[in-house]
């Protein structure tokens, strides 16, 4: 079989770096102050929540025909919490158990 020689040629634009673009003077850094400042922009963010919150639709705070207030719902959130800290404490204090009997070394 024939091998066939391969040949390398190299451009001669490509030997050598790169030549560099010239550089532009640096122009000095100036401070600018192009918008408000950090305290007037803190009260205009102030303003915008303050705008966002009256848009906001609130549940009456007392009873109503179709509402059953804030207080309701709260004890409803509260209860709800309760039994479900009981279930996972009991439901913790059984794996525990059953990890120190597992793991006793007699």
């Amino acid at each position: 079989m024939a091998k066939d020689k391969l040949s390398l040629s190299v451009n001669d634009n490509e030997i050598g770096p790169a030549p560099s673009p010239q550089k532009e003077p640096r122009q000095k850094k100036t401070a600018k102050k192009d918008g408000p400042n950090l305290w007037q922009r803190f009260k205009r963010y102030i303003r915008e929540i303050i705008s966002e919150l009256k848009k906001v639709d609130w549940p009456p705070f007392k009873r109503s025909k179709n509402n059953p207030g804030v207080i309701a719902n709260l004890g409803i959130v509260l209860v709800v919490v309760v039994i479900f800290l009981v279930v996972i404490t009991a439901f913790d204090a059984g794996l525990g158990a059953l990890l120190r009997l597992l793991t006793r070394i007699d």
